[in-house]
């Protein structure tokens, strides 16, 4: 097993520990608690076991795992940042109007 194995295997572990304290203080339901242990103990598998990823590395013609699992990190990473955008963008509108229409009532009290 190598350095990197031992080092993802204890950052999984890590955070199936950060998903456990959060379940405990009730910010997750449990769809989101089952999400969260699933996707960690995926994380450990492949971890351990990287030669089950060889396969579907092969089958999208990649010459590595390691060129697989960049290439699936860099997507998740860009629809993570595009749909953060797009719920920044909905939240500022929304308390651009909640400001706006607080300001009107203020100056239709004076």
């Amino acid at each position: 097993m190598s350095i990197f194995q031992i080092g993802a295997i204890l950052f999984a572990l890590f955070m199936l520990y950060v998903t456990r304290t959060h379940t405990l203080k009730q910010r997750f339901s449990a769809t989101e608690t089952f999400f969260w242990y699933s996707l960690w103990v995926v994380f450990i598998v492949a971890a351990m076991f990287p030669d089950l990823l060889k396969g579907i590395a092969d089958l999208l013609h990649f010459s590595r795992v390691f060129d697989l699992l960049l290439v699936g990190a860099l997507m998740i990473i860009t629809v993570i940042v595009v749909l953060n955008y797009f719920q920044q963008r909905a939240s500022a509108q929304k308390w651009e109007e909640f400001i706006r229409q607080r300001a009107i009532d203020n100056a239709k009290k004076k």
